[in-house]
């Protein structure tokens, strides 16, 4: 967990990084964090693991809320072919795969 606000931290796209939550144990680890975006864009980031599930969300939005690109593996969309991982980029949701932070902050840079 602490790994991503690491990551975060380095690099250059984010100027203000709050975390929110964080627990650190052995039975279950949670993190909340919500990371300024250079250009006035916000990324909140939401993991949970525990032994028998993880859980996470990186919903990047606008300074006003609107979603630009939410990837999460919440299990409500059945019929995706990478079910429960998908991505949602404004109302629309496409097959995702497990993001990771790395491709969330390389994502970041290119848009």
């Amino acid at each position: 967990m602490l790994r991503i606000v690491s990551l975060l931290k380095q690099s250059k796209f984010f100027t203000d990084i709050e975390v929110l939550e964080l627990v650190n144990e052995e039975a279950v680890q949670a993190l909340k964090v919500k990371a300024t975006v250079k250009g006035a864009s916000v990324l909140y980031i939401t993991e949970l693991h525990t032994s028998e599930s993880q859980k996470y969300s990186y919903h990047w939005q606008k300074e006003n809320g609107d979603v630009i690109i939410r990837w999460d593996n919440a299990p409500h969309y059945k019929g995706l072919k990478t079910f429960p991982h998908h991505r949602h980029e404004g109302n629309r949701v496409f097959p995702s795969h497990r993001i990771t932070i790395e491709e969330v902050i390389a994502t970041i840079k290119i848009l």
